[in-house]
């Protein structure tokens, strides 16, 4: 057993304008934003300090300077910590401060965007919250994309993102625990439930996973998936994200967590299960049948992005007889002449689109789309006019890469495409029993996944009856409940 020689450091008192101002500049170097002011504070004299990056001088002159120049002589003349009360009491009743009385955490609060007023005489200081800063509006969210439903996405503020929430969910029980993870980025994290229909053993290993990560920094809410994830190798994600308020709100009534990342617009939800990922918040604002369609259609196209380009590469190296001859009969004139196998085929067309659809997402907005259609339709077009790849592969390649971005959420639909991969290569190798074996491996891998005790197949294994009322199908909204839906049961718990 080590045993620590580390001790709490000794607090040091505030005790001359040169120490702060001192203290200050070995902590912060000869930062520009750094900002000391010398204040006069009735008879006596004073010193602010704050951050010029996390605030305004426009706030600071309004709400911090001029309310002290608006006392009248004599005012405040009480002594030591008396002064620093009537201060805030009588010109700071609008800001939330504190005292300090340890200079060594002085840097600290400024960091955070608070403004620090010393007095001459008084071994403590006032610390005002004064951060203001300009943050991206509410708009429509750039990722999931709305036809009907609330066009209000979530930003990169955290406060305006737990507004998002509160203004939806009118719930006296609502709650928003913070956390602090990154010891150099100090990025605040709020982790948002229900009180009283929350799980207790999925929230304590909610805050174990928040309270225990010791990092270096977090700037957003994907690097914290990949850290609370209890299976972080698994190619299927275990927490939803999302930047919509409705999806995390309903989410929330079904008794999950939300994890709020400042400076992240996604907000990450947990348990997950698998089902979470083919539903869309649009499929209860339509008439429940169309609903029901559209998810019916998801779950399809899901099936399709995994397993058409391996079936092709099975049928039509190794069992061409399941093939209708009228059909083989055409795939095989298509492909005469064409010098690859199926399965290298399939796996240059697959590289290709995902590299035309990386270029697509990084290049500058404007010309990006255009990019990706015109490569596509030229580099296809060029190849198969010069022999290296069929027309039925571009057909195969194409209803694929339509297929997976079916998924409402976009990470859900990436992390199938390496799935993809790996399917290729066994149907390549065994045909379609190589397919099969995948598929078995895959089933088992699924059954045994969990998200914080939550079985990842939830309600279909184990299955509850209960929960079908919102699985493949989407009944009426009064013939279901969100806590029907809720992956989340008493049985169903793991430790």
């Amino acid at each position: 057993m080590t045993i620590s020689n580390k001790q709490t450091a000794v607090p040091i008192p505030i005790q001359s304008m040169e120490q702060v101002k001192s203290h200050l500049h070995d902590a912060f170097g000869g930062t520009e934003d750094l900002a000391l002011v010398t204040v006069l504070i009735g008879a006596e004299e004073g010193l602010l300090c704050y951050l010029k990056t996390m605030t305004s001088v426009t706030f600071m002159m309004e709400n911090v300077i001029k309310p002290l120049s608006l006392l009248r002589q004599g005012e405040g003349e009480q002594d030591g910590v008396n002064r620093l009360q009537y201060l805030k009491e009588k010109c700071y009743g609008g800001l939330s401060g504190e005292f300090l009385s340890d200079i060594q955490a002085l840097p600290k609060h400024l960091t955070a965007g608070k403004a620090g007023l010393w007095i001459h005489g008084v071994t403590s200081m006032l610390i005002l919250d004064v951060m203001e800063l300009i943050s991206r509006s509410v708009d429509e969210p750039t990722t999931q994309t709305v036809v009907r439903g609330p066009k209000e996405g979530f930003t990169e503020s955290a406060q305006t993102n737990m507004s998002l929430i509160r203004r939806r969910l009118a719930n006296e029980h609502l709650r928003f625990d913070k956390y602090t993870l990154g010891a150099q980025s100090g990025t605040d994290v709020y982790a948002a439930y229900i009180e009283g229909q929350v799980d207790d053993k999925v929230l304590r290993k909610v805050k174990r996973c928040l309270s225990s990560n010791k990092v270096k920094s977090l700037f957003d809410s994907g690097s914290l998936e990949e850290m609370i994830s209890s299976s972080p190798f698994s190619l299927f994600p275990l927490s939803y994200n999302s930047e919509r308020p409705d999806a995390i709100c309903a989410l929330l009534l079904e008794r999950r967590i939300a994890v709020i990342v400042n400076g992240s617009p996604f907000v990450l939800a947990v348990p997950a299960v698998m089902n979470d990922f083919f539903k869309s918040p649009e499929d209860y604002y339509q008439w429940f049948a169309f609903g029901t369609f559209t998810r019916m259609l998801r779950y399809l196209a899901f099936l399709f992005s995994l397993y058409i380009p391996s079936l092709y590469v099975a049928v039509t190296s190794y069992q061409q007889e399941l093939i209708p001859t009228a059909l083989l009969t055409s795939i095989a004139a298509q492909r005469e002449g064409v010098p690859f196998p199926a399965v290298i085929e399939i796996l240059a067309m697959e590289i290709t689109f995902d590299i035309l659809r990386e270029a697509g997402t990084r290049m500058p907005r404007v010309v990006g789309q255009a990019i990706s259609i015109v490569g596509a339709l030229v580099l296809g077009e060029a190849a198969v006019q010069a022999g290296i790849i069929s027309n039925i592969n571009v057909i195969v390649v194409s209803l694929t890469a339509i297929s997976g971005f079916v998924a409402p959420v976009y990470t859900f639909g990436a992390n199938v495409r390496l799935m993809r991969f790996g399917f290729i290569i066994l149907a390549s190798i065994l045909g379609l029993f190589g397919v099969i074996i995948g598929t078995v491996f895959l089933l088992i891998h699924l059954a045994r996944l969990e998200s914080f005790g939550v079985p990842y197949l939830s309600p279909f294994s184990p299955f509850r009856k209960a929960g079908q009322k919102d699985a493949l199908l989407r009944f009426p909204i009064l013939a279901s409940s969100a806590d029907s839906s809720s992956p989340v049961k008493e049985e169903e718990r793991h430790e």
